[in-house]
């Protein structure tokens, strides 16, 4: 499962994915974000996840290819996250967690464990 990643600096936030949800089956799957078609030389930096505990290992970060992976345990649910990426020494992030009580916009980045 591959997930495209979009860095575009002038835009809030400068940090998009594709799909914004992905659907992942439970039973120790892989789930892996790389960069998109045509987009600036950034590398990854991490996940936050808004939510914790969560079913999802530790990201692993590689630099040739550019991606960024974590496996799942069985736990089903739909987790939120923050990504964060490095473009010429800034860091750039997707939705980061709202305050309780704010309503998201459909956009913010999500994993459904089924």
């Amino acid at each position: 499962m591959s997930i495209k990643v979009y860095l575009d600096t002038s835009k809030t936030p400068p940090v998009t994915v594709n799909p914004s949800t992905e659907n992942v089956n439970s039973g120790n799957q892989t789930v892996t974000w790389k960069p998109a078609a045509n987009q600036p030389a950034f590398t990854f930096v991490g996940l936050t996840w808004w939510t914790t505990p969560n079913p999802f290992s530790a990201p692993s970060i590689q630099t040739d290819p550019v991606e960024m992976s974590i496996t799942e345990d069985n736990t089903a649910g739909n987790y939120n996250y923050t990504i964060t990426v490095a473009y010429n020494n800034q860091n750039y992030s997707s939705m980061v967690q709202p305050h309780p009580g704010f309503v998201g916009n459909g956009g913010t980045p999500t994993i459904h464990n089924n």
